[in-house]
């Protein structure tokens, strides 16, 4: 798929990534060389909870690799703690995309491998049952997924913090567009599961407050590609464009659906479509042509890296791409929930989970997939001005 961009937001202003190791490789392009850094001394232990097989493999491999790849960066010089500096010790289990492992993988993290903060859920299934672990446990839970509920009702998510885009901003970015493009509206077409749910509610509302028709609503059966009954209704009823709000892989099979079906409009994804299966090989031809909204790092790495979170993501393509050979624009989400767990053990000069959990509410941080500006009042998910619109 070409990185053809629509239209372009620069980050905001943040605190950065100066204390990642991150930026190591980079930072050496572009500097005179440093006095040595103190030693790595000790160690923070971090488990990932994810989707390696099952539902929603096709996402958590990108997470458990763009892991492996951001730790790596990290420990190249380790993270600063105090007067010392400390190296990041993964603990990956899979939870076969089942949310009755989710829960069990997340209790064994804890007790077994006393880890500081838990990544993972790429799924709004797995993610819930994580988040009633994570919240009886008092440990801090990195959610990768885009559901609003992640972090709803706050009071009963004090432990819980979301990484993807939120599907309130992806909803809204989508309603500009087609008010831009001159549409009157659009059909939905989402798939039966937490994500889709998530996008049936967000673009609605996005719809009306843009004064946008929403021509047509249809769910994609679970558990098979049966989509045919789906894509009558989308068809039938004559939008000139579709949004299209699936996890890839359904995503790709949702747009061979339509254009198999007859559908000639335009279509629109959400970002849980930004994966190598739905954006190249033999689907690359199936989606040619249709709009993806995304965080800007879908482009792949910045040619003009200027700034501490460019060069940060300049550094983790290129490193992606030499370990893996394709860069997946899901990827980042991981490595910046590992970056905001250094920023947050370094703010507050303890690894304990409860010390960690206030600690990530302390600023703005830049990252590579967008910036993120956690609060007491606000949990998630990435700030919407590094969402842009991909052809």
């Amino acid at each position: 798929m070409a990185g053809v961009i629509s239209r372009r937001s620069a980050l905001a202003g943040g605190l950065g990534l100066a204390a990642s190791g991150l930026l190591a490789a980079c930072a050496r392009d572009v500097r005179p060389a440093l006095a040595p850094a103190p030693a790595i001394t000790g160690e923070m232990v971090v488990g990932a909870n994810l989707e390696l097989t099952g539902t929603g493999s096709t996402l958590g491999k990108l997470q458990e690799q763009a892991l492996q790849v951001g730790a790596q960066a990290l420990n190249t010089s380790g993270f600063a703690f105090g007067d010392t500096r400390l190296a990041m010790r993964l603990v990956v289990k899979d939870n076969g995309g089942d949310p009755a492992r989710a829960a069990e993988a997340s209790e064994q993290l804890i007790t077994h491998d006393r880890v500081s903060a838990i990544i993972g859920g790429t799924t709004v299934e797995t993610a819930m049952s994580m988040i009633t672990v994570a919240e009886q446990r008092k440990v801090p839970l990195l959610c990768l997924n885009s559901g609003d509920e992640m972090t709803i009702p706050l009071p009963q998510r004090k432990f819980v913090y979301k990484l993807g885009p939120n599907a309130t901003d992806v909803a809204e970015v989508l309603a500009r567009e087609l008010q831009q493009r001159q549409f009157g509206g659009a059909a939905l077409l989402a798939s039966a599961d937490g994500h889709g749910e998530a996008g049936a509610r967000a673009l609605p509302r996005a719809f009306a407050s843009a004064g946008l028709a929403l021509a047509a609503s249809a769910r994609l059966p679970a558990g098979g590609r049966a989509y045919t009954d789906a894509v009558k209704q989308i068809v039938a009823s004559k939008a000139k464009a579709v949004v299209v709000w699936a996890l890839a892989p359904v995503s790709a099979a949702a747009v061979a659906a339509l254009r198999g079906g007859g559908y000639t409009g335009k279509i629109f994804l959400d970002p849980g479509a930004g994966a190598g299966e739905t954006l190249r090989g033999p689907n690359g031809s199936t989606v040619d042509g249709a709009f993806i909204v995304h965080p800007t790092v879908l482009g792949g790495a910045p040619m003009m890296a200027t700034t501490t979170s460019g060069l940060a993501a300049r550094d983790f393509v290129y490193r992606y791409i030499q370990e893996y050979g394709a860069f997946g624009g899901f990827a980042p989400y991981s490595a910046d929930a590992l970056n905001l767990l250094a920023v947050a053990a370094r703010r507050g000069k303890s690894l304990d989970p409860q010390r960690l959990r206030g600690r990530l509410e302390g600023g703005a941080v830049e990252g590579i997939a967008g910036a993120y500006a956690f609060q007491p009042i606000s949990h998630g998910g990435m700030e919407p001005d590094g969402l842009v619109l991909f052809t």
